[in-house]
């Protein structure tokens, strides 16, 4: 540590003030000095010309202190401790550094972070060097996050790599605030998987304008066959052929027979032979497969372990699909033409995910008993067989539109047990069907949410429907509670079938939507004219009119967030009959699908009761099954367990430590029948390695592109295999003027101006000057 003094102002007048300031000094200094000058030339006597010298020195000190008290002048006396440049060493922990290679076929494999250890306890002399330079060796370490080191550099290089990633742009981009004088980097180089990567990384590097040395941990020569890229998307349609991509890099088993597996869930779908080609070749495989049901499943590709692999992390890769229903296989069948129809199957038709086959029933058998019997018809007779027996089961959604079911009663039975079995039926209202009373004393009546077993009749008198509180919650309404003035703002409806309850409603589950805003039945309710069921597998849903159709065709309609209201009636109507996610009512939730190990998985569901409320204090019970050998291997205990749900319909649980593999987490209603199907979720999750970073091992790659971060900005390229240790003088920025001063430690300020000592000396040299003027006369 040194002192410097240095002269500091502790006062600057206005600009102006202080040019007139030293104007005045400056020509009071002229004027004394000339005096002296004229009066050492013109006077013989020695004792005058001393005086003139003498008052030329009181007026210059007098004409300082007056300065010294304009300006206040004080030392300044700083303590200087000269500066230590920052050296930052970024430590990959990725868990590509895990990875043993070798430098020829006949050495034995080192791990790439035995390598860093060796490199660093080898370069102690350099590091002492640094040290007694002025260097400040600070460490980092960059995987999937970044994290500084303030304890010994050992204790981080001894510590197990295990990141997912490996984030050197983003290491490097943290330190452009700190400007270190160098940076140096000990990594394998595998932190770019594209060239877009890579020139990022490049392009940190450089901005960042200091030197930087690399230290390549990583060998020429290792043995492993690696999924190194996958080509799959997160979705898949039901029935719908959908492909499988994946790379499949191998080094050191050139001609090797080998064969990759395509399983889901644990089970072995498709699998296909290969011979394994030169070192870092990719072979491109194509699975192609069509899946046949609806739900979330993890597929996965597997290699089998070859002789002397360096790692078998990589030779699998799962991955989470989530299978959706792609069309829609709908039946609309009519009793006759009308607006309501045509609205509905145009609706439908219109829909590019609905595949519909639409009826009007005009002839039916019994127009074959005619008088002339040979005479040509131009109408085909409906096919009730084919639809009702032969083909019912392949439809998702069944619509009754105004349906003359008195002559089609055998049918109905079969339409129940479609129902009951998991089908989606629709029965709409009109002149027939519901107004005749011709779902009376059959099982389809005790599956449908209103009382259909009396004849109705038809009203025709217009009114205004009334929304429910279960209708304000319910996805096939709510719309409808989100408008300003509810159906104040659309048409009046004018058809209506005045229903009653169903007596079964609650063994049901069912929920009544939209009322009469007048009508009333028995037990003083309003009438209900729209309501939903959920009777077994099935869902069901009867709407006791045949005027919806105004809702998208009247004049000046008003639209609901750009829609017209019959498309979202209809369209939610869909969703919901056919179990979309946003309307189930039981949801499991993940936080997220794949889970590094030792992580915990966050496990919740949330209950809506039927009209969609949040239900509170409903048991569920859970549980957690593994899906693949992997999981099953392991021997954990699987967790499980039960909720109560809150006053939000919410329960939520944290899951210890998990081994790696596949698994599925399930979840039911206590009470639901187990085989129903109903109001039973299922999430399906991966616990696994890093096997992304170890896609692709390789690191000749690595060490090239460290080579050039190097060359791009005059630093050193060195290679732990090689044996290089870290450089004793190491390449530098060049220190600035702030460096090269150093780093003040203490300053302390000291007035020459204050005190009575300035006073005498200012008082005293103006007094001197004016008593020798007058004495001798030097004015």
């Amino acid at each position: 540590m040194t002192e410097q003094w240095s002269l500091v102002a502790g006062h600057l007048p206005h600009p102006l003030l202080a040019a007139l300031l030293v104007a005045v000094a400056v020509a009071a200094m002229a004027e004394a000095g000339w005096n002296a000058r004229r009066k050492h030339r013109s006077s013989v006597r020695t004792e005058e010309r001393w005086a003139a010298g003498a008052a030329f020195g009181f007026r210059v000190i007098g004409v300082l202190a007056v300065l010294a008290a304009a300006f206040e002048p004080s030392l300044r006396v700083e303590s200087v401790v000269p500066t230590r440049q920052a050296v930052v060493v970024l430590l990959d922990t990725s868990a590509s550094m895990q990875v043993a290679d070798a430098t020829d076929a006949q050495a034995s494999p080192v791990p790439r972070i035995a390598r860093a250890r060796l490199t660093w306890q080898q370069s102690r002399e350099a590091l002492r060097r640094w040290a007694g330079a002025g260097l400040d060796v600070s460490i980092r370490s960059f995987s999937d996050a970044i994290s500084a080191h303030s304890g010994d550099p050992s204790q981080m290089l001894a510590a197990q790599p295990d990141g997912g990633a490996s984030n050197l742009a983003e290491a490097l981009a943290e330190l452009v605030e700190a400007s270190p004088a160098a940076v140096v980097i000990i990594s394998d180089g595998l932190v770019a998987r594209s060239d877009a990567e890579r020139e990022q990384v490049r392009s940190t590097a450089q901005a960042l304008g200091v030197p930087i040395t690399t230290v390549a941990t990583g060998a020429p020569h290792l043995v492993d066959v690696s999924v190194a890229k996958l080509r799959c998307g997160e979705f898949a349609f039901v029935e719908n052929v959908v492909a499988f991509e994946l790379d499949v890099e191998s080094h050191g088993l050139a001609g090797t027979r080998t064969v990759v597996e395509l399983r889901r869930d644990g089970e072995v779908v498709a699998q296909k032979s290969i011979t394994l080609e030169q070192d870092g070749t990719l072979q491109t495989l194509r699975f192609e497969r069509a899946p046949d049901r609806v739900g979330q499943f993890v597929y996965e590709f597997r290699i089998p372990e070859a002789a002397g692999e360096t790692t078998t992390t990589n030779n699998r890769q799962a991955f989470v699909v989530n299978v959706l229903r792609d069309k829609v296989r709908a039946l609309h069948v009519a009793g006759r033409p009308n607006w309501d129809v045509r609205a509905l199957r145009t609706l439908l038709q219109r829909d590019p995910n609905v595949e519909l086959l639409s009826y009007y029933i005009l002839r039916d058998w019994e127009d074959i008993d005619r008088e002339d019997r040979t005479a040509k018809l131009s109408l085909i007779a409906f096919p009730t067989d084919e639809l009702f027996r032969e083909e019912l089961g392949s439809f998702d959604l069944l619509v009754l539109h105004n349906f003359d079911a008195v002559r089609y009663g055998a049918y109905l039975d079969n339409i129940a047990t479609y129902v009951r079995n998991g089908g989606a039926l629709v029965v709409i209202g009109g002149d027939l069907g519901l107004a005749t009373g011709e779902y009376a004393a059959r099982p389809l009546a005790s599956l449908l949410p209103l009382d259909t077993r009396r004849p109705t009749g038809l009203d025709r008198s217009p009114f205004r429907p009334q929304i429910t509180d279960a209708g304000r919650r319910h996805p096939i309404t709510a719309w409808l509670a989100r408008t300003p003035k509810g159906w104040g703002q659309l048409p009046e409806l004018d058809s209506f079938n005045f229903t009653g309850y169903a007596p079964l409603e609650e063994d049901m589950r069912a929920a009544t939507l939209l009322v009469h805003p007048d009508l009333r039945t028995s037990d003083g309710r309003l009438a209900p004219l729209l309501a939903v069921a959920e009777p077994g597998k099935g869902r069901t849903m009867v709407l006791a009119t045949g005027a919806t159709w105004r809702l998208g065709f009247a004049h000046d309609l008003a639209l609901v967030s750009g829609s017209r209201p019959y498309d979202l009636l209809w369209l939610g109507a869909v969703r919901w009959l056919l179990r979309d996610g946003s309307s189930e009512r039981l949801v499991l939730d993940l936080d997220r699908t794949s889970y590094r190990p030792g992580d915990p998985v966050h496990l919740g569901a949330r209950a809506l009761s039927a009209s969609y409320e949040a239900e509170p204090d409903a048991e569920i019970e859970w549980e957690i099954r593994p899906l693949d050998d992997t999981a099953r291997e392991s021997g954990d205990p699987m967790p499980r367990g039960r909720w109560t749900t809150d006053a939000m319909g919410r329960a939520q649980s944290t899951l210890g430590p998990l081994s790696n593999g596949a698994y599925e987490a399930l979840a039911q209603r206590v009470g639901a029948p187990a085989d129903s199907g109903e109001d039973r979720v299922r999430r399906v999750f991966l616990i696994e390695s890093p096997t992304r970073e170890l896609a692709t091992i390789d690191a000749d790659p690595g060490t090239e592109l460290l080579a050039e971060l190097a060359a791009y900005t005059s630093g050193h390229a060195l290679a732990a295999a090689n044996g290089d240790t870290l450089p004793l003088r190491l390449a530098l920025r060049p220190a600035d003027a702030n460096e090269r001063r150093g780093r003040i430690e203490a300053r302390r300020d000291q007035p020459l101006w204050d005190g009575w000592t300035a006073l005498i000396v200012l008082i005293s040299a103006l007094a001197g000057d004016w008593l020798l003027r007058r004495r001798y006369g030097l004015t």
